[in-house]
């Protein structure tokens, strides 16, 4: 056994993502263990168990906050996870109306004060936004409206119509609608890990006695809020994540202690001990041939003597002259071969990058055959991230000759790139930064993240967060403002080709 050392942040979400009977949210608020949420299941409660453990205080594990504006997907109506409509909808002057079509809560209450609202009135509910009043979060009723979110009505009359309803409540106005079906549901928690404050507790995890644990930190939603009052308020809990993490970053950077290697620990501790020694061969190995390599190099040709270029030129009359590295095939699978499987009885579809073999599985997927068949020979990544949680498509693969989907390869492909001014020039070491601040328009925009350039300029129309973020880093690095808002992957997981109008990796950046 071996134990890493080091300072710990907690920093792993709160826990409305677990439903299960035996979860934090069962144990602590089990009034809400029943209802829908927008968390998936790695919002489960780790921070609190792990932290526990060690004598950590807890405290507000009911104070879990709900969302008024979940919502419900056409083809998806009765499913624990929903998604969260964002509040720049009601924001721009969206309505709430309930099953009458009348509106029945102020849309610019907290969170907290609509759900009650909706408890006391009839639903379904619906989130109804005029076509003029849109025209500040477009994009956005664009986003939903693409990912069936939301519908397009030509009028109040038709929406009433399919409602059942005589009339609208009169401040809908009289244009075009989108609508949202929209439910409470389980957002984000204020209770969990206490923290301190001030002087040199700040941002670190308190034991009972409200005395510092040693080496452990923590934020977030793994952290008990200190104004639990203000959380239904919108925007609060992702601010209070920003700044809870940049104190306990800045807390445990100044810690003084040094972290073991977590890459080695994890590796050393799953490899079996015959691969640590074949490992070890191999290292042995790879030093000869690095010593081979250390070799002196050969005499340029105009400071050998006579009888060494002579046994030059006959060593390559005998042998020719040493081999060229050969081009790399093209790898992955193009998307015109993805356009031939397009029948029931040959049927791959692309998710995420990946190329995938539906055939067997269309007569037993559990959201029936036309959601598969729909999009056979496509990419349909946008419709399936909107309804399945991450992970979900890769639990459920099968090898060859399976009933289930089969994953055939990375989508890909196309020549290899030839250097510019033949085959000898050397590949350039990465993009400038000044390179990077040519594209800084809407049309044309780049950020760099992590070290790579990305082009982000169809992905900036549909990004959950808005046009003006991007824009605000256009040409720049983002790099430390992205880390602070969304999960590590969530680049990796839109990336174009998987998602057509996801960003660009254009390569890495000197």
């Amino acid at each position: 056994t071996r134990a890493l050392s080091g300072s710990v942040v907690m920093a792993v979400g709160g826990y409305a993502g677990d439903l299960s009977a035996k979860s934090v949210l069962a144990k602590h608020a089990p009034r809400l263990a029943k209802m829908p949420t927008t968390n998936d299941e790695r919002s489960s409660g780790d921070a609190i168990t792990l932290c526990s453990a060690v004598g950590a205080a807890v405290e507000n594990l009911d104070k879990v906050e709900l969302t008024p504006c979940a919502a419900v997907m056409p083809n998806a109506p009765d499913s624990d996870f929903k998604l969260v409509v964002s509040d720049a909808i009601c924001g721009a002057g969206g309505r709430l109306l309930d099953a009458r079509g009348k509106r029945f809560t102020d849309e610019m209450a907290t969170a907290q004060l609509r759900v009650e609202a909706m408890g006391r009135a009839k639903g379904p509910f619906r989130l109804v936004i005029g076509e003029s009043q849109a025209a500040s979060v477009q994009w956005l009723c664009d986003f939903y409206l693409d990912r069936k979110v939301m519908k397009k009505y030509d009028g109040p009359a038709a929406l009433a119509k399919e409602m059942k309803v005589a009339a609208l409540d009169a401040s809908i106005g009289s244009d075009a609608l989108y609508v949202a079906m929209v439910t409470p549901a389980l957002y984000s928690c204020a209770g969990g890990l206490v923290t301190g404050w001030q002087d040199g507790a700040a941002g670190r995890v308190l034991s009972a006695s409200k005395q510092p644990i040693e080496g452990l930190f923590a934020a977030g939603e793994a952290t008990a809020a200190p104004f639990a009052k203000l959380w239904s308020v919108s925007g609060i809990p992702m601010l209070y994540s920003i700044y809870s993490g940049r104190i306990a970053g800045r807390a445990a950077a100044g810690s003084g202690k040094t972290p073991t290697d977590l890459r080695e620990l994890i590796i050393s501790s799953l490899t079996a001990p015959s691969k640590v020694v074949e490992e070890s061969e191999r290292a042995e190995q790879s030093n000869e041939a690095g010593k081979a390599d250390d070799a002196p190099a050969e005499k340029p040709l105009e400071e050998m003597t006579q009888e060494e270029l002579v046994a030059k030129v006959k060593d390559l009359m005998a042998n020719g002259p040493p081999a060229s590295a050969e081009p790399a095939a093209p790898s992955g699978i193009s998307m015109d071969e993805v356009k031939k499987h397009n029948t029931k009885e040959d049927a791959w579809i692309v998710v995420n990058g990946d190329v995938v073999d539906v055939t067997t599985w269309i007569p037993i997927h559990p959201g029936g055959e036309q959601a598969i068949v729909a999009y056979l020979g496509q990419d349909a990544s946008d419709e399936w991230n909107m309804i399945h949680k991450p992970g979900t498509m890769e639990k459920n693969f099968v090898p060859e000759g399976g009933k289930g989907p089969i994953l055939k390869g990375k989508l890909g492909g196309g020549a290899p790139a030839v250097a510019a001014g033949g085959g000898g020039a050397a590949a350039p070491s990465g993009l400038s930064m000044d390179e990077v601040a040519k594209h800084n328009t809407e049309s044309d925009v780049w950020v760099v993240l992590h070290g790579r350039a990305y082009d982000v300029t169809k992905w900036t129309q549909v990004h959950p967060g808005g046009v003006a973020p991007i824009m605000a880093f256009a040409g720049k690095d983002c790099t430390d403002e992205w880390v602070c808002i969304h999960k590590p992957g969530t680049v990796e997981k839109n990336l174009a080709p998987g998602n057509p109008s996801g960003p660009v990796d254009k390569g890495p950046v000197s």
